[in-house]
């Protein structure tokens, strides 16, 4: 087809060949073929000059539509790896993803007007891999390491965790000395964020301590955790985010403040390709300046 256009333009089947650099007798059996596959002569041929016949005319007519459609197609994909475009499909934890992240990423989809981004919030539960083609996502965000070999865990902040509980429940059940102490107390465990979430890990004045708790209520939302602990079920270990207006007022407070809870990542998981989507890229790069910008990185 591109022969057949580039004859016709060029008047010459020298010079169309030329443009294409093939030979004249290469062009000269593409037009053949085309025309034996259609069933219809193309050109009337003289030994001065080529013309086109109605049936050629209606079929330039076609070619030229055809190649256009194809140009501007692989343009388009052609963009893909340097502009954002296109869908941008995102997972991310509940509270997490309603308390701070839906801002960041309505902030994305202003910045970057060509693309069309959807956020779907879930607490996924901890694995080891997690199917992206199954369910056709870009990023999964998630603060516990996937492990798989055919995706990238990129970090995107290093988020502070606190222990802590309310006044009256202390008061009631007593503030515990060391970590140890933690067993005996009501604990409110934020599941499906580690391998293994009743055993918490601090940082003392002597090095990593890992205890033990006892479950008395669990979740898989920030949000739900700290209203049970605002209301006195118990002491939780939970990112700072999530209490940091419970913390300000009193509602809350620091249980062991010599011990550290370590920060935690967040990451953004996409999956390993030769050339990472340019619109995966731009909103990784976007997310680590807005959370820095806001103070979020403990690191």
């Amino acid at each position: 087809m591109e022969s057949f256009v580039r004859v016709v333009r060029a008047g010459s089947f020298t010079v169309g060949a030329s443009q294409l650099g093939l030979s004249r007798a290469l062009v000269s059996r593409h037009i053949g073929d085309l025309e034996a596959h259609l069933g219809v002569r193309l050109l009337n041929r003289s030994t001065r000059s080529l013309a086109l016949t109605e049936e050629g005319a209606a079929y330039l007519e076609f070619c030229e539509k055809v190649m256009r459609e194809i140009e501007t197609n692989e343009h388009a994909i052609r963009r893909t790896r340097t502009e954002p475009a296109g869908t941008l499909k995102i997972l991310a934890p509940k509270s997490f993803g309603a308390l701070h992240l839906s801002d960041a990423v309505i902030g994305f989809a202003k910045a970057q007007p060509r693309l069309r981004v959807s956020l779907m919030l879930e607490n996924t539960p901890y694995r080891g891999s997690y199917d992206f083609a199954e369910r056709d996502l870009d990023v999964v965000m998630c603060f516990s390491t996937i492990r798989g070999a055919a995706v990238i865990e990129e970090k995107i902040v290093s988020l502070d965790w606190v222990l802590c509980a309310s006044p009256e429940y202390l008061a009631q059940a007593g503030k515990p000395s060391e970590p140890a102490a933690l067993a005996d107390h009501s604990c409110l465990v934020h599941i499906n964020v580690q391998p293994n979430d009743v055993v918490w890990r601090l940082n003392g004045p002597e090095g990593p301590v890992s205890v033990k708790v006892r479950a008395a209520f669990s979740a898989d939302s920030s949000v739900t955790l700290s209203k049970a602990a605002v209301a006195g079920l118990g002491i939780t270990m939970i990112p700072r985010y999530a209490v940091t207006g419970e913390l300000a007022s009193g509602a809350l407070e620091i249980v062991l403040p010599r011990y550290k809870v370590a920060p935690r990542p967040l990451l953004a998981v996409y999956p390993k390709a030769l050339v990472t989507p340019a619109k995966v890229r731009a909103f990784v790069e976007y997310l680590k300046v807005w959370m820095r910008e806001r103070n979020f990185d403990a690191a």
